[in-house]
């Protein structure tokens, strides 16, 4: 195995000569960078060669993130392709021939390693390819797979000439096919399967074409694109929402199509290519139906895809993507926050393969993070975050949560704190769903699941209590009679996290639980859907935390507007702090005022005998009691008269053994 801190021109020089011995290359090979020359001298074999290494510790050596080379390395002309690389004959000025990468490989000689691309750009003689979701349950969706499919992306086109492919699926299971090319700038739609009419003894394939008149032109300019077939049969393509759908009379032949073969064959087996084929040329002269229209892959950007309602990653690594294969990616999104434009410690982040937004620190707002603005209330906009240390560094049987917040969008992570950030592990998290509290957790040997079954309205406050003993979780949204729980199946009983918690988003969806794909493939599009509204009241195992202050650190976050606390100075009198109570609030008032906004003063010498409210407190931090309280022996004294004896409390039978516990008491 030959050593990664090697430079590249050794590394392309061993390879070189492994293939030459095993009687790969010819004898007359040139290779790049003046690495190594290779000259035939005579016709009897006899061979000089000329070794010309560069000096590694030279200062114009620049070190690369290098990838093994070994036997997987591909001749290809003058060059050399390494790492299960194609090898193409390109049409620039490079030369005749081109390596075309596999996905997670870079570089001329697909030398050097990336991480994979969120926003890929397909080069020539490139593809990605996919599993066709399908759905888990097959028998329950038979009508979605023989009927009904839906595809969407964005593309943007760097040539529009010619045939390029860029969608092209063949059923194993039920021979059905479609295509969707790129011809001459304008897109096409084709599909066929099997018909049998009930006038026929014998089933055809009849080609349906669907031909939008709006031409794509090559620029910076992104398309939205969807295309599919209804429940009804009829087809559909649709390019920036104009829509162009297929003959109704057509579409009356599929109510009787050919039965599948079998729909007990593993979806697995199906895949989609996007972007191109692996093998156009093979597949010229095999698909019988489509193989005249197959000339060239799509050259272009695409991003946001999304396969019967489910987002695919096109990156391919350890814990993360939907790629099962890919050749000739690049970076769409390469050089956008070179020139970062963001103001005040702001950071430039990616958004789509051509645009970037701001992500402003706390107490910042603006396109460029340019403004300034003191935070009081706050209000998550469904790009922005808080992060606390909330249950960091706990492994506890028993814990407690409850959080005060008003949506204005029905989706939305509220809440999440896990333990690793290699997607496995406990954790824990609150959801909105389809404007339904969801609570995951999972204690290291199963997930729970608990959805409350109310309706949240929307721009309306709500409280949800969860808590937790040992396996069974307990959820209670606002003043629900029913409890809902769920069990964390297996051995283990304590949710241990490790990492921070983050209220509203979370800024990478790469460092969350697996068990949250389903959510974010179907809500988020890959990203964490962020939370859209407020959040003013948050407790974990009975103590508050103050979202503002408590913050280790924010992004794009803004006041509550419309909410009196959002504007303490002018609700709250003499310094007083504002607690918000939904739509009302509370001044807490310092010592010597009183009243709805500490608005009236009053003589101090009444507070010879103080007169206690539910959220009142004394302090005394006088030097001489701190010097009688350090004392070895001490002794207190109170005469206390109870205006009321009432406490709040949450109960539920199976919780705790049946023992009264006090929740969140107010």
């Amino acid at each position: 195995m030959v050593n990664a801190s090697v430079n590249l021109e050794t590394h392309n020089m061993l390879a070189l000569m492994l293939l030459l011995f095993c009687g790969i290359l010819p004898h007359s090979t040139h290779a790049t960078n003046n690495t190594t020359l290779l000259q035939d001298q005579s016709e009897d074999w006899s061979m000089i060669m000329e070794v010309e290494v560069e000096d590694p510790n030279a200062a114009d050596i620049k070190q690369k993130k290098l990838a093994k080379v070994g036997l997987d390395a591909t001749p290809c002309g003058d060059i050399l392709c390494l790492n299960r690389a194609k090898c193409l004959m390109a049409a620039d000025k490079h030369g005749p021939y081109k390596c075309v990468c596999q996905i997670g490989f870079s570089g001329t000689h697909c030398e050097q390693t990336n991480s994979g691309f969120r926003f890929p750009k397909i080069e020539e003689g490139g593809y990605l390819k996919f599993i066709f979701p399908f759905g888990q349950d097959l028998a329950s969706s038979a009508l979605m797979d023989i009927n009904a499919f839906h595809i969407g992306f964005e593309i943007k086109p760097d040539l529009t000439n010619g045939r390029r492919l860029i969608v092209y699926h063949r059923s194993k299971r039920d021979e059905r096919s479609f295509m969707l090319n790129l011809e001459l700038g304008h897109l096409v739609f084709r599909f066929t399967e099997p018909i049998l009419l009930p006038q026929e003894a014998d089933s055809s394939n009849v080609i349906d074409e669907l031909r939008h008149s709006q031409p794509l032109i090559a620029s910076s300019q992104w398309y939205s694109v969807e295309f599919g077939r209804q429940t009804d049969g009829r087809l559909y393509l649709s390019l920036n929402k104009n829509i162009v759908k297929g003959d109704e009379s057509k579409a009356f032949k599929k109510a009787w199509p050919q039965r599948p073969k079998s729909r007990t064959r593993d979806p697995k087996e199906e895949d989609i290519f996007i972007g191109g084929h692996s093998n156009l040329e093979l597949l010229r002269t095999q698909d019988p139906y489509f193989g005249r229209y197959l000339e060239e892959n799509f050259v272009g950007c695409i991003q946001h895809i999304y396969i019967n309602g489910e987002f695919m990653d096109p990156r391919r690594r350890s814990f993360v993507g939907d790629a099962v294969e890919g050749y000739g990616l690049t970076d769409c999104a390469h050089g956008i926050c070179d020139q970062n434009r963001c103001k005040n410690n702001g950071t430039c982040a990616i958004i789509s393969g051509s645009s970037f937004e701001c992500q402003c620190p706390m107490g910042t707002k603006g396109l460029n993070c340019q403004n300034r603005e003191e935070l009081h209330m706050l209000q998550y906009t469904g790009r922005s975050y808080t992060e606390y240390f909330g249950f960091k560094g706990t492994s506890q049987s028993n814990m407690m949560l409850l959080i005060t917040f008003k949506p204005v969008s029905p989706n939305g992570l509220l809440l999440y704190q896990g333990y690793s950030h290699d997607r496995r592990g406990d954790f824990l998290t609150v959801l909105l769903v389809q404007s339904h509290i969801e609570v995951q957790f999972d204690l290291g040997s199963g997930t729970a699941n608990l959805r409350s079954p109310s309706v949240l309205m929307m721009n309306t406050w709500h409280t949800v209590r969860f808590w937790l003993n040992g396996r069974q979780g307990f959820l209670v949204v606002d003043n629900e009679d029913q409890v809902t729980t769920a069990f964390s199946y297996g051995p283990l009983v304590q949710l241990t996290l490790d990492q921070h918690m983050f209220i509203g988003s979370h800024p990478d969806a790469d460092l969350t639980s697996a068990h949250l794909n389903n959510y974010l493939r179907k809500v988020g599009g890959g990203n964490v859907p962020g939370f859209h509204g407020c959040i003013q009241q948050l407790q974990l195992n009975g103590q508050s935390v103050d979202l503002v202050r408590d913050a280790l650190r924010g992004v794009n976050m803004e006041n509550c507007l419309g909410h009196p606390c959002a504007r303490p100075d002018t609700t709250c009198m003499h310094s007083s702090h504002c607690r918000p109570e939904g739509e009302d609030f509370t001044c807490v008032c310092f010592l010597g005022y009183v009243g709805k906004k500490c608005d009236t003063p009053i003589s101090t010498t009444r507070l010879n005998r103080p007169s206690f409210g539910r959220r009142s407190i004394l302090r005394y931090g006088s030097p001489d009691v701190i010097t009688k309280l350090n004392m070895p022996h001490f002794d207190i004294y109170l005469d206390i008269r109870l205006r009321s004896t009432k406490l709040r409390t949450v109960t539920h039978p199976n919780f705790w053994n049946g023992k009264l516990y006090c929740l969140f008491c107010q």
